[in-house]
């Protein structure tokens, strides 16, 4: 009886065990929306119906066993119980799962909070968490940060300006009411200096994979750039509208210099390899020329001379996108402004006899301006003058009003070209580009404004370009007519041989634009412009060493004297003799009185007067007695032709 009931008791668990095996694996908790993998283990083989009942109501699927499993995708999307029930020739078999609320993306101290975990972040103030379907972002100064709701992918997107807020689309609010989609397009950096130092912390922190953008690797220090470094700081550089003939005045390209220049003896290698980069990428910045100089020498120094002619041939080459040097231009305006007086001066003296005897029937010097003020005008000291003399008086005069108005249009547009928003080393930032709008729409002024937008508006800045003759215009209005017309004005430019197939410069094939000289040129006739639209106003606006006090009584005095100049020709000359003696004496003091109507009398006057500005300046009295004894040899040889 025992061995019978032991047989039954087997086979019974012999038949039921296979159905005790039968399971439905699946996860007790989900995510809403998220999908889940429903398991069947140890089932018979066939088709089976499943029945999925949730919040959204009853569905009715068919699952197929196969050696006793199968795999089923579900797609909970909506939060709460799902209840699964398998219907099986043995009985049925249920599981239940839960599925939870999305969790909403939160930004804590330790990071960004998100379905899948914790992504850290540094401390700061991150903007957002901005969700664009299954994309998170979040931002910070110039660096946003891209992730999912589905895994740990992580992008990086740097923006060129500092990011205000994040707004849907995505699309972020720069600084300046800038607005752009992410990612960014390849925009130059427009940033500021505390910019970078928040980007640096922020680099350093979540280092995200190179390549970065050329303003990512300002933040880093010059001597740990790598070659691969260097090399993607210049093609971004490049890719971004930056161009080698235009000013670098951020203060990150000097420094790369001056990293170069303290390596030279510690790491000539990493040296070389920071002045190529400046060579190549940013070759115009503070002090570019003397430190490409500085370079050629230390290489030829080293033995390299190959090398170092590279330098020295770049260098010459840079000197032609650089506006005209006019150094000369102080001393030739010291040495006019003497020239005048001291003509002025004689003219006054020599006179000074005939003057005052012919005065004196009216009132004498002073008191003819009183008793008979139309009469002493016929007396003024230059209507004693020769003709020679008078015109001599006007074109110095001239030369030393339109000499000083030079400097002052000089200096206004150095002022400006090597500031903001021009030295940044491209036309194409949003600053440069309004800026431009507010100048007077003179050709050369439109045909920079064309090339500002060329990128972002091809078809305005073609209509623009269309009006200028500037060459850089012509050879990018695309016709070989223009393009051979640019070659006629500007043979040695590089960017216009390279496009008619007759060579390259140092810095390659690349878009024809402007240089430093060629914005030079044009501002400087846009502040001409201004000046003859509005001379009092434009004259005081100059950048000229007057006070601002003195500038209105300068501007009149000067068109005061210019008449007095002009009144003179229309003063018949004076006939009274001067006396001898007196004559002598006064030609003694002022080297070129025997004729300066002459030529070599004008000669010695200025060379007196340049000679008067080197004393003064403390460079000796050489030029002066040089002056005084060309000019005492000819009195003396004067008086002896006339003895």
């Amino acid at each position: 009886m025992r061995a019978f009931l032991t047989r039954a008791i087997g086979f019974l668990l012999a038949l039921g065990l296979p159905v005790l095996g039968q399971s439905l694996v699946v996860p007790k908790e989900v995510q809403a929306g998220r999908p889940v993998v429903l398991e069947g283990r140890d089932l018979p083989e066939g088709r089976f119906p499943l029945v999925l009942e949730g919040p959204e109501g009853q569905e009715t699927l068919e699952v197929e066993a196969q050696k006793g499993r199968f795999q089923l995708e579900l797609h909970p999307k909506a939060p709460g119980e799902y209840r699964i029930r398998l219907s099986l020739p043995s009985g049925a078999l249920e599981a239940r799962l839960t599925a939870l609320a999305p969790t909403t993306p939160e930004l804590t101290q330790e990071g960004l909070k998100l379905p899948w975990g914790l992504l850290p972040l540094p401390p700061g103030d991150w903007l957002g968490p901005l969700v664009q379907g299954d994309k998170v972002y979040v931002a910070q100064g110039l660096l946003v940060v891209e992730t999912s709701l589905k895994g740990e992918a992580v992008s990086f997107h740097f923006a060129p300006a500092r990011i205000l807020a994040l707004r849907p689309g995505p699309e972020a609010l720069l600084q300046g009411d800038w607005v752009l989609p992410i990612p960014f397009p390849p925009l130059p950096f427009e940033g500021h200096g505390e910019d970078l130092k928040a980007l640096g912390t922020l680099l350093q922190a979540l280092n995200p994979p190179k390549p970065w953008p050329y303003f990512a690797y300002w933040t880093q220090d010059p001597a740990s750039l790598t070659p691969e470094d260097l090399e993607a700081y210049g093609q971004d550089l490049l890719a971004r509208g930056h161009r080698p003939e235009l000013f670098f005045g951020q203060p990150e390209v000097a420094r790369m210099a001056e990293v170069s220049r303290s390596l030279r003896q510690k790491d000539p290698e990493k040296a070389l390899l920071l002045a190529q980069a400046l060579l190549r990428y940013t070759p115009l910045f503070p002090g570019s020329l003397a430190f490409f100089k500085e370079t050629a020498q230390y290489l030829e120094a080293q033995g390299h001379p190959a090398q170092a002619l590279r330098f020295q041939e770049a260098e010459k080459l840079l000197r032609t996108w650089l506006p005209p040097r006019l150094s000369l231009l102080s001393p030739a305006l010291g040495t006019l402004g003497l020239a005048y007086l001291a003509l002025m001066l004689y003219l006054f003296l020599f006179y000074l006899p005939a003057q005052l005897k012919d005065l004196k029937p009216i009132g004498g010097y002073l008191g003819g301006f009183w008793r008979h003020p139309l009469l002493r005008l016929r007396h003024l000291h230059l209507a004693y003058a020769s003709l020679g003399e008078r015109v001599l008086a006007l074109a110095l005069f001239l030369a030393l009003g339109l000499g000083l108005l030079l400097q002052g249009l000089d200096a206004q547009v150095r002022k400006g070209l090597f500031a903001s928003p021009l030295d940044q080393g491209t036309l194409r930032t949003q600053k440069a580009q309004d800026w431009l709008r507010t100048l007077p729409s003179t050709p050369e002024v439109k045909a920079l404004l064309g090339y500002a937008l060329l990128s972002e508006a091809p078809k305005e800045a073609r209509d623009l370009l269309r009006e200028a003759s500037l060459p850089f215009a012509l050879a990018l209005r695309g016709d070989e007519t223009a393009l051979a017309q640019a070659y006629r004005k500007a043979p040695l430019e590089g960017p216009i041989r390279t496009a008619l197939g007759l060579g390259q410069d140092p810095w390659g094939a690349r878009e024809p634009g402007p240089s430093v000289r060629t914005l030079y040129q044009a501002l400087l006739q846009v502040e001409l412009k201004r000046l003859l639209e509005d001379p009092f106003r434009g004259f005081l606006h100059l950048s000229t060493p007057l006070p601002e006090g003195v500038k209105p009584w300068a501007f009149v005095g000067f068109w005061l004297l210019l008449l007095y100049h002009l009144l003179t020709f229309l003063l018949p000359r004076r006939r009274t003799p001067v006396p001898p003696s007196w004559a002598l004496g006064v030609r003694l003091l002022v080297p070129g009185s025997l004729g300066f109507s002459a030529g070599l009398g004008l000669v010695l006057l200025l060379l007196f007067a340049y000679g008067l500005l080197a004393l003064l300046e403390r460079k000796g009295p050489t030029l002066l007695i040089l002056a005084y004894g060309l000019h005492l040899l000819g009195l003396a040889l004067s008086l002896r032709r006339s003895a």
